[in-house]
């Protein structure tokens, strides 16, 4: 796990952080700090746990940043957020039908001239093992989706277990349709080693032609996952190959000889 902070690059064309709070109003001290020690671009909050009532609007605003996108549960427990950065083009794609996932959908201008569209999703670890709604709604969605933007990035904590795909201590449905979902929309799933226990939970996936460099941090405050942190780089500028030409130096001749 990485423990070191990350600044802004100017190789990156966006840099997402993504972590389960559980509980984000006790932790927020902890969660500004996190932002101004990684500088991303998107900030990801799963189980949030917010209400209104709990976390005004106002009061999760941070510097720098455009005011959150969320996502609360009426119930306990669950909820998602989303901050991106001032500056950032960021519309909100409520459009695009919810049903009863958490889930927010939203397009962000990039630094190369892109536009990303971003799934932030929470999948509860109490759905059953072989519910499969979650991927059937983003199988029904993800070519609606791919319409506002010409790149597509799926982020948050899906709750699923896949020995092969995700290197989990077990495979279960759910995890088996998340691996067919991915390959059928030619998504590539960016985190490289577990974020919770032995299992890799928390998941970044996206369709990027360009590298995507994920590193694995600490958990937020007293967080049972760890945090995680994408830079999707710029594509290497085209050079034409080069060739060997032989330049011939008259001057240099000895031409009496010749």
């Amino acid at each position: 796990m990485n423990s070191k902070s990350h600044q802004a690059s100017p190789t990156n064309t966006l840099r997402l952080y993504l972590t389960n709070a559980f509980g984000l109003a006790s932790k927020f001290g902890d969660f500004r700090h996190t932002l101004a020690r990684h500088t991303p671009d998107i900030a990801i909050v799963t189980e949030t746990k917010l209400t209104v009532d709990k976390m005004s609007q106002a009061e999760t605003i941070i510097p720098g940043y455009a005011p959150p996108l969320r996502w609360d549960r009426t119930a306990q427990g669950g909820g998602v957020a989303v901050w991106v950065r001032s500056g950032l083009a960021v519309i909100e794609l409520d459009m695009i039908p919810r049903d009863t996932q958490e889930i927010i959908w939203f397009s962000v201008r990039l630094r190369c001239g892109q536009t990303a569209v971003v799934a932030a999703l929470y999948r509860p670890g109490s759905a059953p093992e072989g519910d499969t709604s979650l991927m059937e709604y983003l199988d029904r969605n993800l070519d609606t989706a791919r319409r506002y933007g010409t790149r597509l990035i799926l982020a948050g904590d899906f709750n699923v277990h896949n020995a092969n795909w995700l290197h989990s201590t077990k495979t279960t449905p759910a995890g088996e349709a998340m691996e067919e979902l991915s390959a059928a929309h030619h998504l590539t799933q960016h985190v490289p080693e577990p974020t919770r226990g032995n299992n890799t939970l928390d998941l970044i996936l996206s369709d990027s032609d360009t590298p995507v460099i994920s590193t694995v941090h600490p958990p937020l405050g007293r967080s049972d996952h760890a945090s995680v942190v994408a830079d999707f780089l710029r594509a290497p500028p085209h050079r034409e190959p080069t060739t060997m030409r032989r330049v011939w130096r008259y001057n240099l001749a000895d031409w009496p000889r010749l």
